[in-house]
């Protein structure tokens, strides 16, 4: 086993079956002499399971569970990536972002062979803005909070919990993330792209197209996590770190360092998957309409289904388009050394990312 300063010699990964949870383990394969733990609900439902990965069976959010697994699996690195669908239920939301976050990081403070903690955070965590901004700039969201949705809260406050738990025994760190995309995406983005261009509604444009936006592919946000153990357990090694720039206890913005307006990264996927839309052929909807059909939808199925059921449309997917986010990538690169994707590099992440969802997610 390699017992370099920055040698990956155990890691858990919480979400290990998910888009980015399944691509930071991709990369974790070919960290030579690594043990690989997987913990989730449901990992026999994962597709394109490592043969090599163990994969766990764990409720993060259930003490005993997770006092077992960090018994179990002992890991030198925790990667934190698990969280319920944006679109889940409050009560969920506070489960698993809040008190799955809190039990993991007690257990990891308590289990003598676990150095470091690294945090998926999101963009919808913070208040949006459209001004470059530094991750000193960014205002988390608190349980105060009334102008965002529980899931933007319950990740502004299990952001603010990781980075308050770092100490000399646990290192914590904090990759605030925009939305992903990229391959092996079998729930997220890349099959309502595909949707939307089988149904012919890829022409459609909600709102005005202003603001813009960051996003991040998927290989790209997890080898960030990677570089992020691997610094963390290097400035460990050598201690004392005086001089050089604080990593531990620190958050950092990770995307591909090319905001764009919303509906122009998604017309770029439309071309790569052969359904280009011209300027003229646009369809704008108005936002101000659009938001209030949704909301008589949403309390339509309140109603009717006594709140069992929820709609496609919601008033949460509109009021995403009034968000927005442009970051300053230079902590990240000059701490982690994170190279972002130039634009022609993120073009064919795009085209990758549409050939393999057009060979490999079949119309239902």
């Amino acid at each position: 086993m390699s017992t370099s300063p920055e040698s990956l010699n155990s890691v858990l990964v919480t979400g290990g079956g998910g888009f980015l949870g399944s691509h930071i383990i991709r990369l974790l394969v070919k960290e030579p002499g690594c043990n690989i733990y997987s913990a989730s609900r449901d990992p026999k439902s994962h597709p394109d399971q490592e043969p090599t990965v163990m994969y766990e069976a764990v409720d993060i959010a259930n003490e005993t569970q997770v006092e077992a697994l960090f018994t179990r699996t002992q890991p030198q690195v925790v990667i934190h990536t698990t969280s319920p669908d944006p679109l889940a239920p409050q009560a969920m939301q506070e489960r698993v972002n809040v008190q799955g976050t809190k039990i993991l990081l007690k257990h990891a403070a308590a289990c003598a062979s676990t150095r470091a903690f690294i945090f998926t955070g999101s963009d919808s965590g913070m208040f949006p803005q459209q001004d470059p901004i530094t991750e000193d700039q960014a205002r988390l969201y608190t349980a105060a909070a009334d102008h965002t949705t529980p899931y933007g809260v319950t990740k502004g406050i299990a952001d603010a919990m990781v980075l308050a738990a770092n100490g000399p025994e646990l290192r914590t760190v904090s990759l605030r993330v925009p939305g992903m995309y990229g391959t092996h995406d079998y729930k997220g983005m890349l099959p309502q792209l595909l949707d939307a261009v089988r149904k012919g509604q890829h022409k459609v444009q909600i709102g005005e197209n202003k603001r813009v936006f960051e996003v991040v592919e998927v290989r790209k946000a997890a080898e960030a996590h990677i570089l992020a153990a691997k610094v963390l357990l290097r400035r460990e090694e050598n201690s004392p770190t005086k001089g050089l720039p604080k990593v531990d206890g620190e958050a950092f913005f990770i995307s591909d360092g090319h905001p764009v307006p919303y509906w122009d990264f998604f017309r770029k996927c439309f071309a790569a998957a052969g359904a280009p839309v011209k300027p003229g052929e646009i369809q704008v909807l108005p936002l101000g309409a659009m938001k209030m059909v949704a909301s008589i939808v949403e309390w339509f199925f309140a109603i009717f289904t006594l709140g069992y059921k929820t709609p496609e449309m919601r008033r949460q997917n509109m009021d995403h388009f009034e968000r927005g986010c442009n970051w300053s990538l230079a902590k990240a690169k000059e701490r982690l050394g994170y190279v972002p994707l130039t634009e022609a590099e993120q073009d064919e992440a795009i085209k990758r990312m549409m050939e393999w969802g057009l060979a490999e997610l079949k119309k239902p």
